[in-house]
């Protein structure tokens, strides 16, 4: 049986929605986040060395990282790829490629707010725009197509929604309207609301 550590207002939002999209059965263990910090309670930082979240267990498997848990996820329960291109394509390189974009994103977003709240000095303007230097490229991917790697929703949207739905707050919405449908998409989707009935937990990265 998989069970997810989940913590409110963070990236386990997306995990799942990945295991809503694909119909598996899971248990969900909800931790709030302590309203002094805005940090992880240590009964969710016990659940994994690395103390953060979330943290998928599945049998004797304890994950944490969200790209990892997303790959695990798709080849443990979608035999017939529904949600990865073929190998050996062009759009399996881009869906390779998009994961680690979408890595790279949590970095630029978490040096934007720092850049927000500290003093960078004379790396002031390099962090700033870190944000807007991601989101222009996935912008710009997005124009005429449904999900990043087209028309096919893959692994690389599960791991990219939180990212976009984090900094979108440090940038003007209006700058990006691809980004801001996409984002409206996937909030629409049926499986994604079904995460708020799961967990009892609504994003709300604005304090963000």
């Amino acid at each position: 049986m998989i069970k997810l550590h989940y913590l409110n207002n963070s990236c386990s939002h997306r995990i799942a929605w990945l295991l809503e999209e694909l119909g598996v059965g899971y248990d969900v263990a909800v931790y709030q986040r302590l309203p002094e910090t805005g940090l992880a309670p240590d009964e969710l930082k016990a659940q994994h060395p690395l103390g953060k979240a979330p943290v998928l267990e599945d049998g004797n498997l304890k994950l944490a990282e969200g790209n990892a848990m997303i790959l695990h996820l798709l080849d443990r329960y979608d035999p017939d790829q529904h949600f990865t291109p073929p190998s050996q394509t062009d759009d399996y390189s881009n869906y390779v490629y998009w994961l680690s974009i979408a890595a790279s994103m949590f970095s630029a977003n978490l040096l934007g707010m720092m850049s927000q709240k500290f003093d960078f000095g004379a790396y002031a303007d390099f962090a700033k725009g870190q944000v807007a230097l991601y989101f222009n490229h996935v912008e710009q991917n997005l124009q005429g197509k449904t999900w990043l790697i087209g028309e096919q929703l893959t692994g690389a949207d599960f791991a990219m929604i939180f990212p976009l739905q984090w900094g979108i707050n440090q940038l003007n919405p209006a700058d990006y309207p691809n980004i801001v449908r996409y984002i409206q998409q996937v909030e629409s989707r049926p499986a994604y609301r079904r995460v708020a009935e799961k967990t009892g937990c609504e994003l709300n990265l604005k304090q963000f």
